[in-house]
């Protein structure tokens, strides 16, 4: 993947992240290195947090396992290098049974346009109805100057 247009487009968004699940797992590392910052530092909410040599670890197990992953994104707010991003996924990895999820995904990109400071928050949808809340507390602000709003701010019904 070449480098990162500088402002997204759900379309564009989408195209990075599904080079994240599919393609040819050799070339996880030269996916990572165009995308993102050698200081690439993801905080989970629930827990985690991965840096660059483990992102290309992540990118070359899914690109190995992967069986199905569609992502469409259903919101997508950019102010400069910061993007926030809501999707769904249904996702399958190897022979585990296929999982429906929804995906909050903030990040702060480098002076490049890759990624560096990255949250997420992954969570299950049950059925059609979506098992988080709102109000949830994780400190947006995280090392994210740009995340002074709430998620509550951004209207997300379907």
């Amino acid at each position: 993947m070449s480098a990162l247009p500088q402002t997204f487009t759900p379309e564009s968004f989408e195209a990075w992240l599904n080079s994240a699940f599919i393609g040819n797992p050799s070339e996880a590392r030269a996916y990572c290195e165009a995308t993102m910052s050698p200081k690439y530092h993801r905080l989970q909410a629930q827990g985690g947090v991965t840096d660059f040599e483990q992102a290309v670890e992540k990118v070359t197990f899914f690109r190995t396992h992967c069986k199905k992953w569609v992502a469409p994104v259903e919101m997508l707010v950019q102010e400069g290098k910061n993007v926030a991003v809501r999707l769904t996924c249904n996702l399958q990895i190897g022979d585990t049974e296929e999982k429906k999820m929804e995906l909050m995904f903030m990040a702060e990109r480098d002076e490049q346009g890759r990624f560096e400071k990255v949250w997420e928050l992954v969570m299950p949808i049950e059925g059609e109805k979506w098992t988080w809340m709102l109000g949830i507390s994780y400190g947006l602000d995280i090392e994210f100057e740009f995340c002074t709003f709430m998620w509550m701010d951004i209207p997300v019904a379907l």
